[in-house]
């Protein structure tokens, strides 16, 4: 975690500009200063703790909120020259090194090698595909630490099978997927922990698994939401172009409890299904294809990277870009095709689980190929659970090539810090 954090927290503003998504979420934390209900292509989680960083920050409370949050994505050329950067990059920078500490943890318990752990966290902090994304204002290290912290959990109840972890499984389920609907797939990996219980026929136990992991998702359901109306209790801007837009998608319910100052629970139900019916329209205008989009069999191999920005004026030159560490990608590959063999399944259900799950979210993701673009960054999730799987091959049979792998994953990490970095 101390190594990630100097990797993630310097420098954090030095990019004076919007870097690919920020143009929506600095808008979205925009709004959230303004207190003005607002919906967006995601559930709320992961925008709102964007939001909460900046406003924990102090660095921009005098910001013209409502000009940078008048559209639903805001350009470079409209954000004031003063703006800090620093604001709303700070809480995935946060959960950037909150996440190198789950996954270190992860490969310790799958490896039952503290320096194993050490050794394969390398695979996290130099990966620069990660990096670039957990040092902007993005959804993915929000999502990343909510599943890492799953998996553990996911481990914890499969080898003690208590119900305190089955609920802190589905809390963190429920979390990932409350930043990113795809969050959800992973939750799969219930019906495989609650195996064991079915087949002793021990129903008592079933259900107090399954009731707890259940309680553990609404926990987190019923937090979010009520934290985002908190966060929320002004109807939308009718004076700029996104408040006019996300108004066509209130209830009248709902619309009435924001003019009154309020949501009683019926209202606040009512706010649940014009989220949900604002996400459903979103994904239906979203186009199928454009020039930065890739398809999930391209990203085994880390193609697909994306220059996100590049500034070239006399006297400065920036560039920066969403581009794999190779090395460390093609580790979690060699993990998911170890595990295809017989005799690596055989016996470790742990690898197995972790298989049905990378399997669950790459068919999901195919299936999401066909309706709207996808991008490289969709494939973290498979990314982390093929590492996993290569843990799981460490722990049976040992990597004698490691100090090999080790250099390799540093190099290529290396050479692409200049995009990572926008150096």
């Amino acid at each position: 975690m101390t190594v990630m954090a100097l990797l993630c927290l310097p420098g954090l503003g030095r990019v004076k500009a919007p870097i690919w998504d920020e143009t929506y979420y600095i808008a979205s934390t925009a709004r959230f200063h303004e207190g003005r209900t607002q919906f967006a292509s995601h559930p709320p989680l992961g925008i709102m703790l964007i939001a909460a960083g900046d406003m924990a920050s102090g660095l921009n409370k005098g910001a013209d909120w409502q000009a940078i949050g008048a559209n639903r994505a805001v350009p470079a050329e409209a954000m004031p020259t003063t703006f800090d950067y620093r604001g709303p990059r700070l809480a995935p920078a946060l959960f950037g090194v909150i996440a190198a500490g789950l996954f270190c943890l992860l490969m310790t318990q799958l490896t039952g090698s503290a320096r194993a752990g050490a050794v394969l966290s390398l695979l996290f902090v130099a990966d620069t595909a990660l990096l670039v994304q957990v040092r902007s204002a993005q959804l993915d290290s929000f999502q990343i630490a909510f599943v890492l912290a799953a998996l553990l959990a996911a481990l914890a109840a499969w080898r003690g099978g208590k119900p305190v972890h089955f609920a802190l499984f589905g809390l963190f389920i429920a979390c990932a997927a409350l930043v990113r609907a795809n969050g959800l797939v992973t939750g799969a990996l219930g019906l495989v922990l609650l195996w064991p219980a079915f087949q002793r026929r021990e129903w008592a136990l079933l259900l107090r698994q399954a009731g707890a992991g259940a309680a553990g998702g609404l926990a987190a359901l019923a937090l979010t939401f009520t934290a985002f109306y908190a966060f929320s209790p002004l109807p939308p801007d009718p004076a700029t172009p996104v408040g006019q837009d996300n108004a066509r998608f209130l209830s009248p319910a709902h619309a009435a409890a924001l003019r009154d100052g309020g949501r009683n629970l019926g209202a606040a139900l009512q706010g649940l299904g014009d989220y949900r019916r604002y996400m459903a329209n979103d994904l239906a205008i979203t186009p199928a294809a454009d020039a930065n989009g890739s398809h999930p069999a391209e990203w085994l191999l880390a193609r697909g990277t994306i220059l996100y920005r590049a500034d070239r004026r006399p006297g400065h030159d920036v560039l920066i870009g969403l581009v794999p560490n190779l090395a460390a990608w093609l580790v979690s590959l060699l993990g998911v095709l170890t595990s295809l063999l017989p005799s690596r399944l055989r016996g470790d259900s742990v690898r197995a689980m972790l298989l049905a799950a990378w399997i669950a979210n790459m068919a999901v993701l195919q299936y999401l190929d066909g309706m709207r673009v996808l991008y490289l960054y969709h494939y973290f999730i498979p990314l982390l659970l093929g590492h996993a799987m290569a843990a799981r091959e460490w722990q049976r049979h040992g990597l004698p090539l490691l100090p090999a792998g080790v250099v390799a994953v540093l190099v290529a990490g290396a050479g692409a810090a200049a995009l990572g970095y926008a150096t």
